[in-house]
């Protein structure tokens, strides 16, 4: 080899170092390179433990695959233990050393572009991704910092959004309010733009958040339900064993609000979610969070959505109101316990629950609900404790493919529809009450094993009706008081009823089906028991004390009265078969006197009327003494 050559191939090494050193240093072209002075041995010591800020490799390869996890952003920058790597288009071009430490906004501002980050009085504008690695901590906001608002610049690509990342780290939000900016305009981005920024807890990160209010973050999905292509992001999202809090926290006009997928011990305390384009809020599989506080009102879906295996974590401390779909929407849970939870004015009713099993539903709330619960989908071992329904359509509906659900110790009032709507299989209410509403229980078409137990009705159209195809029907303990109407409707076959007590209304129990009613009263109503049942209604220890009609039964329809008192102005229309001692009569005195009493007032009352008028027109003349005859004086 000549000598020339050799002289040539150390020149290009040498010349090669030189630049590696200078990308090294984050100098540019055109930087001016100081000759730098000597310094002591124990300053040169410390230089040497510092990192190197060589790009090597395997920095390149991390930085690459996080810069393609994140959406492949446009500009993102890397903040490391003792540097921050300035990243555009997935290349690192520039390497800045920082003190270590906890970073803040003066740290950013130091070491990004000045048209990445911006900071004018108590606003910073930031147009770039932030992503932390393991151990790296960034505070924006909080004591000490003039920081007040911080604008996340976006645009029509999720390449555009400036998006914050824990990585592996932790971000702590204080005493701030975030939004989103168009660089274009200096306004908030609209809801359809796709580059909108979002807050993100990466698996293995921390995200606090305090006395934060978010606006216009997060970008929906154009894709169908399921469609992993293009989601869409939540404004603050909680990943795969990320962790952290939410506290005094309002998102506004967000994608969806807020999500955690498969998180661990999130703590979420007085969070407002409102006017979302899509869900609230939505719990994904997320374990161990605590949650209290939590308002979710005007979103475009459902207020809050929960689905996934949770680990067992309580639903608790939930208000809806005025959401597009349900206030909260509970999907694929097991175990899952339900309580504290008040909803008004949702779109398509209070509370969901859909592919459910073992759930249980404690105090909870719905006001001027289309449905205040609403449960299908193969939802089994559902137990609804406490529930407090007011006005609306329906109070509780069951779906024909739910099974096993049991309704204890709730009340259903002023439902335009339905108190309780059943179509089911294996379903009981206890201790049930219901008032005012249009139909207090209907059991309709396909529902089987119906067990009523202590079901109570006060006022409203009809109290208990069953449609035909349904069967196994049990009714005990119930009591129906000044029904309109008909205190039962049942065209349910071998109905079975016992210890029924009804009060006013129209007719006591309306038979289209074979039916045993035992140890029951009806009084006051205007009819007793009308049957029009092909097959035969048997009747045993009834007493009827009724205005009008005592037992009327259809011709063809089979009737049995067993030891039964039956009193009316006419105790029996119709053929039946009498067993035992029955005693069929007019009413009792004091149903007859409350009766005639009310003719008689009626009576007085328009003949002082009638005589006022007459006094008015001048037509009342004074009475003369009849003449007696001729013979009696």
């Amino acid at each position: 080899m000549s000598t020339g050559a050799t002289s040539r191939r150390w020149t290009v090494r040498i010349l090669a170092a030189g630049i590696t050193t200078a990308v090294g240093l984050g100098l540019t072209a055109g930087t001016a390179v100081a000759a730098t002075p000597a310094v002591p041995a124990v300053a040169q010591q410390t230089a040497a433990v510092a990192p190197t800020q060589v790009v090597t490799p395997d920095t390149a390869a991390s930085v690459r695959r996080s810069w393609e996890s994140r959406g492949r952003p446009h500009r993102m920058a890397v903040l490391r233990d003792y540097r921050i790597d300035v990243v555009t288009d997935g290349r690192v071009t520039r390497q800045v050393g920082h003190a270590g430490g906890t970073v803040g906004i003066a740290t950013l501002s130091r070491a990004l572009p000045s048209r990445w980050l911006t900071v004018s009085g108590g606003t910073a504008t930031l147009d770039a991704t932030l992503v932390l690695t393991s151990g790296v901590s960034l505070q924006l906001g909080g004591s000490g910092s003039s920081l007040q608002t911080l604008q996340l610049a976006g645009g029509d690509s999720p390449a555009d959004a400036a998006s914050i990342h824990t990585g592996g780290g932790r971000v702590d939000l204080v005493g701030l309010t975030v939004t989103s900016v168009d660089p274009g305009t200096g306004q908030p981005l609209p809801a359809t733009a796709k580059g909108r920024p979002a807050i993100v807890a990466s698996g293995g990160g921390r995200l606090e958040v305090a006395d934060v209010t978010v606006n216009d973050l997060g970008a929906v999905s154009d894709g169908a339900p399921g469609d992993e292509g293009d989601r869409g992001t939540a404004a603050i999202e909680f990943h795969t064993g990320s962790t952290g809090s939410l506290v005094r926290t309002t998102v506004a006009r967000a994608s969806t609000g807020v999500e955690l997928s498969h998180s661990d011990g999130v703590h979420i305390e007085q969070l407002t979610v409102s006017d979302s384009a899509e869900d609230g809020l939505v719990l994904a599989g997320d374990r161990g969070t605590t949650m209290s506080g939590i308002r979710a009102t005007g979103n475009g879906a459902n207020g809050v959505l929960v689905s996934g295996e949770s680990g067992g974590r309580p639903i608790t401390g939930i208000s809806t109101n005025a959401n597009g779909a349900f206030g909260v929407a509970v999907v694929g849970e097991n175990g899952t316990q339900v309580t504290g939870v008040d909803t008004m004015a949702d779109d398509a009713g209070g509370l969901r629950i859909s592919r459910s099993t073992n759930l249980t539903v404690s105090g909870y709330t719905a006001t001027d609900q289309r449905m205040g619960v609403f449960t299908h989908v193969h939802s089994t071992g559902i137990v609804l404790d406490g529930l407090r329904t007011t006005g609306g359509a329906r109070g509780l509906v069951v779906e024909k493919s739910t099974s096993g659900l049991e309704a204890k110790n709730s009340t259903f009032t002023g439902a335009r529809v339905a108190g309780v709507a059943v179509n089911g299989n294996d379903i009981a209410l206890n201790d049930v009450h219901v008032a005012d509403s249009r139909s207090a229980v209907r059991v309709d078409r396909g529902a089987h094993d119906i067990r009523l137990t202590g079901l109570a009705v006060e006022g409203g159209r009809d109290g208990l009706v069953t449609a035909a195809g349904t069967s196994g029907l049990v009714v005990t303990g119930l009591t129906v008081a000044d029904v309109e109407s008909d205190a039962v409707r049942s065209f349910t076959p071998d109905a079975r009823i016992t210890g029924a007590e009804i009060s006013g209304g129209g007719t006591g129990f309306d038979l289209a089906a074979g039916a045993t009613i035992t140890n029951s009263t009806v009084t006051a109503a205007r009819e007793g028991i009308r049957s029009r049942s092909p097959e035969m209604v048997y009747a045993s220890g009834v007493t009827v004390d009724t205005t009008e009609l005592g037992v009327n039964s259809a011709e063809g329809s089979p009737f049995t009265l067993v030891d039964s008192n039956v009193h009316a102005l006419e105790s029996v229309r119709g053929l039946i078969t009498q067993q035992g001692t029955n005693d069929l009569s007019l009413p009792p005195l004091n149903l007859l006197g409350a009766i005639g009493i009310p003719l008689i007032v009626l009576a007085v009352v328009l003949e002082e009327l009638h005589t006022y008028r007459q006094r008015r027109l001048g037509r009342i003349t004074r009475r003369r003494t009849p003449r007696l005859p001729a013979e009696a004086s």
